[in-house]
């Protein structure tokens, strides 16, 4: 999910406990504020632990729910 300029609360409070009441296992959060970076989580207990956070610049090896090699840099707009 990208987080929308207008709806940061929404984005980061609300749907990640919309998200876990579903059991939904993995929520990723795409953020460009400073720069880009993806946050990964996982249900955990009923709530989402942040377990990875990939850095624009950087490849980041996420392993599940699929393996995936990311640099958020290339997620932004030119």
């Amino acid at each position: 999910m990208r987080v929308s300029p207008g709806n940061k609360t929404m984005d980061r409070k609300f749907k990640p406990l919309l998200y876990a009441e579903a059991a939904i296992p993995h929520f990723w959060r795409l953020e460009f504020d400073p720069a880009p970076r993806l946050i990964v989580s996982e249900l955990q207990g009923g709530r989402y632990v942040e377990t990875i956070t990939a850095l624009a610049g950087a490849t980041t090896q996420i392993h599940a729910p699929f393996p995936v090699d990311i640099d958020p840099a290339g997620l932004a707009r030119q």
